[in-house]
C-alpha cells in the first residue's frame, strides 16, 4: 500500500457535497479544478443520492485523484469507501468507531472528527490516522449538524495534547480570510466546503488559499 505524507496532503482539504455546488457545475468539474490548483485531499460527502450513485461518483473521483497523486476520502460510509476503492474514510462521533473501522478495513486511511482534547486523544488511541478538528468558526448555516464554534483555542489545545507530529485539519466556517489563523494555531491545514466549491472559480479560491497559508 502506498504511503502518504498526511501532514502535507492535509494543507488544503476540499469536501465535495452535491448539495453545496453551483447549479451550473458538477462534482467532477469542481474536483478537477481544485486538484489542478493544488488541493491534495478530496472528501465526498453525499447524503442525498443512492448508494449506487455515490459509489459511481466515488470511483470516478478515485481515478481522478490518483492522476494528481491526491487522496480520495469517503465521508461516513466504510462500506462505500471499500466498494469504491477509496484511499480512506472519515468518521464522525455518531459513525462507526475508529478501532472497528481499522478492524474491518485495515488498509484504509481513517480520519475522525474531534471537538475536544478528550475526543482527540480517544480517536488517536483507537488508531485514527488524522483528525478533523472543529467546528472552529460558525458553520451551522452550511452544515446544520455542526457544533457551535469552538474557536482557535481548541486547535491550540489539541496540538499541545497530540504533539507536533500528529496530522490534523481544522474545519468549520473557514474562509480564505481566517484560514491562516487556523494553521498558525497548530493545524496542518484547513478543510472547506462552500468557501471553495460553491464559488464561481474554485481553482482560483484554492490558489488564493494556498498563497494565504504559505505566505
Amino acid at each position: 500500500m502506498k504511503t502518504y505524507d498526511l501532514s502535507a496532503a492535509l494543507r488544503v482539504y476540499v469536501i465535495l457535497d452535491p448539495e453545496k455546488l453551483r447549479e451550473d457545475t458538477s462534482l467532477m468539474e469542481v474536483a478537477q479544478q481544485v486538484l489542478q490548483a493544488g488541493a491534495r485531499v478530496i472528501q465526498l460527502r453525499n447524503k442525498r443520492d443512492s448508494a449506487r450513485t455515490t459509489i459511481t461518483q466515488a470511483r470516478q473521483l478515485v481515478t481522478l485523484c490518483e492522476q494528481y497523486d491526491a487522496l480520495f476520502i469517503m465521508n461516513d460510509r466504510v462500506d462505500l469507501a471499500l466498494a469504491a476503492h477509496a484511499h480512506g474514510v472519515h468518521v464522525g462521533p455518531e459513525d462507526m468507531p475508529v478501532d472497528l473501522v481499522k478492524e474491518i478495513a485495515p488498509d484504509l486511511i481513517v480520519g475522525a472528527s474531534s471537538g475536544s482534547v478528550e475526543s482527540a486523544l480517544d480517536n488517536v488511541q483507537r488508531g485514527a490516522d488524522y483528525l478533523g478538528v472543529g467546528a472552529i468558526f460558525e458553520a451551522r448555516q452550511s452544515k446544520p449538524d455542526a457544533s457551535a464554534p469552538r474557536g482557535l483555542q481548541v486547535v491550540r489545545d489539541i496540538r499541545e495534547a497530540l504533539g507536533s507530529a500528529f496530522p490534523f485539519v481544522g474545519i468549520g466556517g473557514i474562509t480564505r480570510d481566517n484560514a491562516r489563523s487556523v494553521v498558525d494555531a497548530g493545524a496542518d491545514g484547513v478543510a472547506m466546503i462552500r468557501a471553495i466549491t460553491a464559488q464561481a472559480d474554485p481553482a482560483h479560491e484554492v490558489g488564493v488559499l494556498i498563497h494565504a497559508l504559505d505566505d
